[in-house]
């Protein structure tokens, strides 16, 4: 556990939980990727759920990893309530993601709704 400061000045405690897996790190990431893909597969269907645009390999700066641009519809998955009062297009987000195993860095998070827009970006870490 250690504590970290925000650019206001004020203090942010951050904790990093590690859970031991019975698998290589190799067989881990495997099985990640086919999870995600399989994830995506499953919640997808009549125009709703995870679009993927962009899916391929990368290289920046001697780090090498995998890009997706998905699109998230997300209207079907939440209560009629919140739809009714949702403006069109808000139960839309877009994600880019760089997974670059064991770092994954997604950001980008954009609301089309939104006329400035938005970004947030989450790095994590898997650790052996």
């Amino acid at each position: 556990m250690r504590v970290g400061l925000l650019p206001a000045g004020k203090m942010v405690l951050i904790k990093e939980f590690r859970v031991v897996l019975p698998c290589s790190v190799q067989e881990y990431q495997v099985g990640q990727l086919y999870s995600v893909a399989e994830a995506s597969k499953n919640e997808t269907g009549g125009g709703e759920g995870i679009q993927v645009l962009t899916n391929e390999p990368y290289e920046k700066d001697g780090e090498k990893g995998q890009y997706t641009h998905k699109i998230y519809h997300l209207k079907s998955k939440v209560p009629g309530f919140v739809r009714m009062f949702a403006p069109e297009g808000s139960l839309v987000f877009h994600e880019k993601a760089w997974n670059a195993y064991p770092y994954c860095r997604t950001g980008q998070c954009a609301l089309p709704f939104l006329s400035e827009g938005c970004s947030s970006e989450g790095p994590s870490y898997m650790l052996r």
